[in-house]
């Protein structure tokens, strides 16, 4: 099922508008960058201007690319002062751009510890730099902001001193670049150096697998963002790699399951089956069955029982499921199962 067009008609898109910019290459999926409509097609592309990303090492010549309309969304909205807690969906400011995670601790420093399911990481964050997680769902904020709004322009969140006069995109960490791009190394090759304390996740590699456990996988490859493939272990190759069989994906021939080499990072074991749910709410977050693969999205319609329609930020669709497709969504952290809080249900 195809996205609405946002159009060249649409007014939170005209040329001039501001709006945030989600990243599609390899090390910068799940994060927003702060930009401007430059130019709106009646094509479902738009070309915009980085506001603090540029071509040059100078920073005189912003950065300006050509993206899908489900890259781009408005500025997201968010409140003056909010009391974060254990388990809540966020948007963190990093390396100027915002990742979205889940807090993982609420340390008594006044600080947060945040885990991005994109890499893995953790990391710590003053509350400033946090906001509540929300999602563009058919041009209306999900949840809608209560109270007086706050535009997240980069100038309000970042007054620090923290001012350099090129700045170049930056992965969440800085950390295994072999496995970026040359086109996105290039972007980052300047590099600033990275004062955050990041928090190792130890269980991440810890864990240990044995022979004939069943796992579910997930996959950087364009297109599998969010979705994860049932598969079982096989054997352990070398260090935090293990051999995998995929439970319904097939080799090219067709003469067997797939097998293949797949980082720890990527591995996880299935969800616990402990919680049941009579039925989904809207805005609640889920696991979708599709083509024998669980995918995240969330809940944006709830049509007659048994049947809901889920939504993926990823590529902007909308697809209908029934209840017995869906799954509660839990994030393997620290190598415990954490259900996201209800902040999308607020």
């Amino acid at each position: 099922m195809a996205p609405k067009s946002k159009s060249n008609q649409d007014p939170n898109f005209k040329p001039g508008s501001k709006v945030e910019i989600m990243s599609d290459e390899a090390g910068f999926r799940g994060s927003f960058y702060i930009g401007t409509v430059v130019k709106a097609t009646r094509t479902p592309e738009f070309t915009v201007r980085y506001e603090k990303l540029f071509e040059d090492e100078e920073g005189t010549k912003p950065l300006q690319e050509t993206v899908n309309e489900f890259q781009i969304r408005p500025i997201a909205p968010r409140e003056k002062k909010r009391e974060f807690k254990f388990s809540e969906e966020v948007d963190a400011f990093h390396n100027d751009g915002w990742w979205e995670g889940v807090i993982t601790e609420v340390n008594e420093n006044g600080k947060f510890a945040v885990f991005f399911r994109s890499t893995k990481e953790q990391i710590e964050f003053v509350e400033e730099d946090l906001r509540l997680h929300r999602e563009w769902v058919n041009g209306e904020w999900k949840p809608p902001l209560d109270g007086e709004e706050e535009k997240g322009e980069i100038e309000e969140v970042k007054e620090k001193g923290n001012k350099q006069d090129s700045r170049k995109k930056k992965k969440l960490s800085e950390e295994d670049e072999n496995e970026v791009t040359k086109e996105v190394k290039r972007r980052v090759s300047e590099k600033v150096p990275n004062t955050t304390p990041v928090k190792p996740i130890e269980s991440l590699k810890d864990v240990k697998f044995s022979k004939g456990m069943l796992v579910e996988v997930s996959s950087d490859e364009d297109g599998f963002k969010g979705a994860w493939f049932a598969a079982s272990i096989v054997e352990p190759v070398g260090k935090d790699k293990y051999l995998v069989e995929y439970k319904s994906l097939r080799t090219e021939d067709d003469s067997g399951f797939l097998r293949e080499e797949v980082n720890t990072m990527h591995i996880r074991p299935p969800p616990p089956q402990t919680v049941v749910v009579d039925h989904f709410k809207k805005l609640e977050e889920v696991d979708a069955l599709y083509n024998d693969v669980w995918w995240v999205g969330v809940v944006s319609k709830v049509n007659t029982f048994p049947k809901y329609v889920v939504y993926f930020k990823d590529n902007g669709e909308e697809l209908e499921f029934k209840h017995s497709d869906l799954r509660p969504h839990q994030d393997w952290i620290n190598g415990k199962w954490v259900a996201p809080s209800h902040a999308l249900k607020l």
